[in-house]
């Protein structure tokens, strides 16, 4: 038996397109994982994975990428395979015998207020910095950014309208001075009125729509200018809003429905942030804390 999986991808490309409801950047990561693996099988020689092949593809994997990163390759794999067995004659899935590996503890990286501040006010190119106030002041995703249209947000009630996973939409509050930075930003593209503009919220250098990846590489730019001392992403600033909000009070429930999680445990990740630096703080500051 003969598959040809570079047209089985094609065909899965539309079908997830037509079925998933992805995000642009959820669909890319998707279809480069799934290529990556069919690559791999079709430097080898083969169009069916056996046990062995995969086994030397999950060393492969082991080799190259973090556990979580592996897990998410992993369940597009699994995916494209599933609907293989539907359109052929394949019996089994190669890789359904393959198990998740366990995720590691640990907790999402943060900014602190003063480190988000300094970060936004180096920032002197005004798109730019109508992105980096709208990320810190609604902390969306990369993903949900780059879909953004001017359309999608209302400067009067003080919200944007966000296509989240699964294309399910929310609609999240947005702080006064992250609009204004944007109505200026948008003034400057001539567009006074955004909420009849379907135009791309942001756009690239050549006039399109500003990808989730020229996003991070942006972020990226303007911390080596205030040298902070970790990776900054656009998830960093999304982990730092979240955190801020936790701390100046708000309840979990509100912040989860801002960041547009399904499940109430991912939020509580900032609960075991928080409480992480509430010990590292009276550890510092009790005088019998480190008695004993």
């Amino acid at each position: 038996m003969h598959l040809d999986l570079s047209e089985l991808l094609d065909h899965y490309k539309r079908y997830i397109l037509d079925q998933k409801g992805l995000s642009p950047e959820s669909f890319r990561a998707y279809i480069n994982d799934i290529s990556h693996m069919v690559g791999f099988i079709q430097d080898i020689g083969v169009s069916i994975p056996d046990r062995r092949m995969v086994r030397s593809y999950m060393l492969h994997l082991h080799t190259h990428y973090a556990r979580t990163s592996i897990n998410r390759k992993l369940s597009a794999i699994k995916g494209f395979f599933d609907f293989i067995l539907k359109q052929t004659d394949l019996s089994t899935n190669p890789f359904a015998h393959v198990r998740s590996l366990k995720k590691p503890d640990y907790l999402p990286g943060f900014l602190s207020p003063d480190e988000i501040f300094d970060l936004i006010d180096a920032t002197t190119e005004l798109r730019d910095r109508a992105i980096l106030e709208l990320l810190y002041s609604s902390g969306i995703r990369a993903g949900e950014l780059e879909g953004l249209n001017c359309s999608d947000i209302n400067m009067q009630k003080g919200f944007i309208r966000v296509m989240g996973k699964g294309s399910k939409q929310r609609l999240v509050p947005v702080g006064k001075r992250a609009l204004e930075v944007i109505q200026v930003y948008l003034a400057s593209r001539g567009i006074n009125d955004p909420l009849y503009c379907n135009d791309p919220l942001f756009l690239n250098t050549r006039g399109g729509r500003l990808s989730s990846r020229s996003l991070r590489r942006i972020v990226y730019k303007w911390s080596l200018k205030v040298a902070t001392s970790r990776s900054v992403s656009p998830h960093t600033i999304r982990h730092s809003f979240a955190s801020h909000m936790l701390d100046a009070g708000a309840d979990l429930r509100s912040i989860q429905e801002m960041l547009g999680h399904a499940s109430l445990s991912t939020t509580q990740y900032y609960t075991h942030l928080s409480v992480d630096k509430l010990m590292d703080v009276y550890d510092k500051a009790h005088p019998k804390a480190k008695e004993g």
